[in-house]
């Protein structure tokens, strides 16, 4: 394997919990400098885990002695492309998106120490770090102009939206393997689907303010669903995944159609 695949995140679900809430935010904010900047820098911060991990010998000695100055000049590069998408926000991004993108940092720091500290694959680790994700939507939306529930609620539905698939994937795993933090998993992946479900109708038909994003997560709550009645083994994780970015498709032009 050579230095280019090895340092690449082996994450495949994070590429989606990176890219919807961005896609949503410029599709609900429109394309801004410092909206694709914010894009650009959580990108980097984002392909550039593998990197520290290896660096720190978190994925072994052998590994670490093997890859470590590509992993360096990998941080390196991505750190300039971090720091000068920084700048360009930094100088370019209009008041309303700082609230959003404060938020976004704290979220990022915390995911950090969880990175440095080993505990990314935790189910808590990943619910952070899918919390983090989510985030990202605001300062690209607010970026290119977008204000109020066009801001908020998406970063809300994506946060729950990736949750709901975060449990499924640990109750899966659980239900076969019989061990580990996700037993309680198994009971609450179809529950918090199914209370996703009828707090979505309930909003719709109260016409509550925040009915726009509840509406949008009902493809995923209906994909978690299902996924608790057949009992899949986690050799279709694969597939698994790839349905789970179709829903997160469908929620995304939900949000887009409902929420703007």
């Amino acid at each position: 394997m050579n230095d280019t695949t090895r340092l690449r995140p082996r994450e495949h679900g994070a590429y989606a919990m990176l890219t919807f809430p961005v896609l949503s935010g410029l599709l609900l904010g429109g394309v801004s400098w410092p909206g694709a900047a914010f894009a650009v820098m959580v990108g980097a911060g984002f392909l550039g885990h593998e990197s520290v991990l290896l660096v720190l010998g978190g994925r072994g000695e052998r590994l670490r002695a093997a890859h470590r100055p590509a992993a360096r000049a990998r941080l390196l590069r991505l750190g300039l492309v971090g720091a000068a998408a920084a700048a360009v926000f930094a100088g370019s991004a209009p008041d309303g998106a700082w609230v959003p993108a404060a938020l976004t940092a704290l979220l990022g720091a915390v995911v950090a120490g969880i990175l440095l500290a080993g505990r990314t694959r935790s189910l808590g680790g990943e619910l952070l770090v899918a919390a983090a994700f989510a985030s990202a939507h605001g300062p690209v939306a607010a970026s290119g102009g977008a204000g109020g529930a066009a801001v908020y609620l998406p970063v809300a539905a994506w946060t729950v939206s990736f949750a709901l698939a975060t449990l499924a994937v640990h109750s899966m795993k659980y239900r076969f393997k019989g061990r580990g933090p996700g037993r309680w998993t198994v009971a609450a992946a179809p529950a918090a689907a199914l209370g996703a479900m009828l707090a979505g109708a309930a909003a719709v038909a109260a016409a509550l303010p925040w009915w726009a994003g509840a509406a949008s997560l009902f493809p995923k709550a209906l994909v978690v669903l299902v996924l608790a009645v057949l009992t899949l083994h986690p050799r279709n994780l694969k597939r698994v995944g790839w349905t789970l970015v179709a829903a997160d498709t469908l929620t995304l032009v939900l949000l887009a159609a409902l929420a703007g």
